[in-house]
């Protein structure tokens, strides 16, 4: 009898283990801020601890939110503001946590004949996604200009798409993001007027997940997730090789793409702000910057009546497993 029963654990083990060997599978677009995901996967953060993680990256928003809600990716990255829009729409969804900022990446990009913006008033702006995070930033930008969101048609568009209809003038200004915001400045005959790092935090971004995944996911498993993204911040801002870095971004991060110069990849890093431990736990810990942040968001779609479905904090995030990933490692270590 004892036999019979080691015979039928040996049987049964290779599907424990192809079980536990589920991967959890992320979305991501072309965006440099996706980078820790790539240096995690890439110096074996996650594969230590055992975890399989699985990088999906999409050239376009519709094709990414389409595989999330058809259950082919478990998690996605993205702006915060992206996940108040799709919980608007019935998207069911559970925010993690807000890992960083755009701190420059996304760009008001402006005609250089366009030098009076109170003309922008009845003109079209293109717009790489027309969504909250993206809207807060332009109503910012007009309201220097004693204009409203109202006073302006908004258009969306894909990267390339949009920056093709600003180079052949479609648009008198777009707002964009890198890297394909740098083609359409520099092939458009336009000038940057303003981008995020003039409104400090006005487009965190972190990771997003399906509530059946996180039913589905074994305990811990998403803690061994947070600690890969906080060990490759600490590489990327440790004084990590560029040389080594530099191959990560082009090969994985930009892959399909022609490889970007070290001085465009520099300055798209230098556009977006990865959180440190501590600033990630102000962030993100009961009453901190993020629920701070999706109060705001909240007001602005009353203010433009866009609130279809009402929602707080403790309706759409948990970030426990954040929480604990960041008592697990050390700052700086």
């Amino acid at each position: 009898m004892r036999c019979q029963r080691l015979l039928c654990l040996l049987l049964l083990l290779p599907y424990a283990l192809m079980v536990q060997a589920r991967p959890l599978v992320i979305g991501v677009t072309s965006w440099v801020g996706t980078a820790p995901i790539n240096v995690a996967d890439a110096k074996g953060y996650w594969r230590e601890q055992g975890l399989d993680v699985r990088i999906v990256k999409f050239e376009e928003y519709k094709a990414l939110f389409a595989a999330y809600q058809a259950r082919k990716i478990d998690l996605m990255y993205d702006m915060t503001g992206t996940w108040v829009d799709l919980y608007q729409q019935g998207v069911p969804l559970i925010i993690l946590g807000e890992m960083d900022w755009s701190n420059g990446g996304d760009k008001l990009i402006a005609k250089n004949s366009l030098t009076d913006m109170q003309k922008l008033k009845g003109q079209t702006i293109g717009v790489y996604l027309n969504r909250t995070p993206v809207l807060l930033l332009l109503d910012r930008y007009l309201r220097q200009y004693r204009l409203q969101l109202g006073d302006v048609k908004v258009v969306e568009l894909e990267a390339e798409p949009l920056t093709q209809a600003f180079i052949h003038n479609k648009f008198p200004m777009i707002l964009h993001y890198d890297p394909p915001a740098l083609d359409a400045r520099r092939k458009g005959d336009g000038r940057v007027v303003a981008d995020s790092s003039q409104f400090p935090g006005i487009i965190p971004e972190g990771v997003v997940i399906h509530p059946e995944s996180l039913r589905a996911l074994p305990e811990g498993e998403l803690v061994k997730f947070f600690v890969g993204w906080i060990r490759a911040v600490q590489w990327i801002k440790g004084g990590s090789s560029w040389q080594e870095f530099q191959a990560i971004l082009n090969q994985r991060t930009f892959a399909g793409e022609k490889p970007y110069a070290s001085f465009d990849l520099l300055g798209m890093l230098n556009a977006v702000r990865f959180h440190s431990r501590s600033e990630m736990q102000r962030r993100n810990e009961e009453g901190g910057g993020m629920q701070g942040y999706l109060d705001e968001v909240r007001q602005f779609l009353l203010q433009n009546k866009r609130l279809k479905r009402d929602f707080d904090s403790s309706t759409l995030v948990d970030t426990s497993a954040l929480l604990q990933a960041i008592r697990l490692t050390t700052e700086g270590g």
